[in-house]
């Protein structure tokens, strides 16, 4: 970079020089002066950009592990508060509402084709092949497998095991 300075400051200093008209003695003598104040210039510039990136460089040093262990606490108490506030196997919950507990995923699936659609009927005729039970809001369960849509359930009271919607179970602390 100080080549490039030097340089472009050459001719520029020796035609000023030349077109204030100074002699080429005096003019070469300007240009010398220019360079070496230019080349000072310059050193001064490269040493404080250096003594910067050092100071930028520490404080990053420091300050990452900080950030880093923060992170960590941040992932840790977010992991521990989905799973305390999320069904896992062994937990003990109630249901919300009142509902049906299906003795297998298909008989679950069947039941939510049935009752998107408003089949009043086919969901009768489901609990009359006793693939579905009818089960009362609070009625407390031991969480066996868990999924996105459905959990299953042991009903404490029966012991009778089936699928619940997730989302109708709320855990016991």
């Amino acid at each position: 970079m100080a080549n490039k300075i030097k340089l472009l400051s050459v001719p520029l200093a020796l035609s000023l020089l030349i077109f204030t008209g100074c002699s080429k003695e005096e003019a070469s003598s300007k240009t010398e002066e220019g360079m070496k104040k230019t080349e000072q210039q310059t050193k001064e510039a490269a040493s404080k950009v250096k003594e910067k990136s050092k100071e930028a460089a520490a404080a990053v040093k420091k300050e990452t592990p900080v950030i880093v262990q923060n992170m960590k606490d941040t992932y840790k108490k977010g992991e521990k508060e989905v799973k305390e506030n999320t069904l896992q196997k062994g937990d003990k919950a109630k249901t919300e509402k009142d509902a049906y507990l299906a003795q297998t995923p298909e008989a679950y699936d069947e039941l939510y084709q049935l009752i998107k659609v408003n089949d009043f009927d086919g969901v009768k005729n489901i609990e009359k092949d006793k693939k579905v039970k009818e089960i009362k809001k609070n009625s407390e369960v031991e969480i066996l497998e868990r999924d996105i849509r459905r959990t299953k359930v042991k009903v404490k009271e029966s012991g009778e095991k089936g699928y619940l919607p997730t989302n109708l179970l709320q855990v016991v602390k």
